[in-house]
């Protein structure tokens, strides 16, 4: 199971008892702070997968905490706390990259289900991830393949076209696994054509 750290920054110690209590059930490591100052000295020397942050903070509030992060670009998952009566900070805060607003009072289950949401988040980033290392995989193994197909073509000269033992059809059949690529979408119409080109050079 994969651990994941959360910091929960509230002047309302009754509020991080709460929080913490939920992140826990959840499996997190929580770390607390009374304000954002003294969250942002700790992330000097820690890391953390989700931010939660109440939007009134002695000090630095929570959304000029955000700007700070967002100057600096640190880029953590960052959950803002509010009232009803901030709401429109809550609004503005997403639009501004924050992850997610939760409303007081908040309850156990909206909670959970941010914690569901950065879950998702990292299952998500981690595919992409995944994918991109396929392509470069991809691409790598096609550079390979069409070296090789050009290099195990016999250069012809003028006066000499089709030597003894030459085989014309390994030209087409280099072109049709060219053309093959090319439909599998591995290489563009502009390659496929560049290729084609470097092969019938050598033939003609």
């Amino acid at each position: 199971m994969e651990y994941l750290r959360a910091a929960i920054i509230d002047d309302e110690d009754e509020v991080i008892d709460l929080i913490e209590q939920i992140l826990k059930e959840e499996g997190l490591k929580t770390s607390r702070f009374n304000n954002a100052e003294a969250f942002q000295t700790s992330l000097e020397k820690k890391t953390f997968d989700i931010i939660i942050s109440d939007l009134v903070l002695p000090g630095m509030s929570g959304l000029d905490l955000l700007d700070n992060l967002d100057r600096k670009g640190i880029d953590i998952p960052f959950v803002l706390i509010t009232g009803y009566a901030s709401l429109d900070s809550a609004i503005e805060a997403v639009n501004r990259g924050a992850f997610y607003y939760i409303k007081k009072p908040f309850n156990i289950e909206e909670v959970r289900f941010v914690i569901q949401r950065l879950r998702q988040r990292r299952a998500t980033l981690k595919e992409i991830e995944s994918l991109k290392k396929k392509v470069l995989s991809l691409q790598s193994r096609l550079e390979t393949e069409v070296k090789e197909t050009l290099e195990n073509i016999p250069v012809i000269t003028h006066t000499n076209p089709f030597p003894a033992g030459y085989d014309i059809n390994r030209v087409f059949n280099a072109i049709e696994h060219l053309g093959k690529l090319r439909t599998d979408g591995l290489i563009s119409d502009k390659e496929f054509g560049e290729y084609k080109g470097r092969i019938l050079k050598r033939i003609v």
